[in-house]
């Protein structure tokens, strides 16, 4: 096998692990916690970006957000820095989460 046989392998088990509900609640809060702490904005996307994919395409899931499909796809590769709040707010809920607070 070739590395990037080994890549689309790693990508297919880690994407059919996260259809389930609990996984991929644990996998998103890690990659929150991760990027608060490290701040590495790309890691934190493509985070998003398999757990999108766990559920729907790409495409499917934009026009389910209401949101333009090359927008989110610059989103989820970098290409667009700082997306704001309501942005990251949206894509989360249309994975079916929310942002909470809590004590520091």
């Amino acid at each position: 096998m070739n590395f990037n046989e080994n890549t689309d392998d790693f990508t297919a088990d880690l994407i059919e692990k996260l259809k389930e509900p609990e996984y991929r609640r644990e996998w998103l809060r890690l990659a929150i916690s991760d990027y608060t702490e490290k701040g590495n904005y790309c890691e934190f996307f493509r985070c998003l970006e398999y757990v999108i994919k766990s559920q729907s395409t790409v495409s499917d899931f934009a026009k389910q957000i209401n949101m333009n499909r090359v927008q989110l796809v610059d989103i989820l590769h970098g290409k667009t820095k700082a997306p704001s709040l309501i942005t990251v707010s949206k894509i989360l809920a249309g994975l079916g989460f929310a942002l909470d607070l809590k004590n520091a």
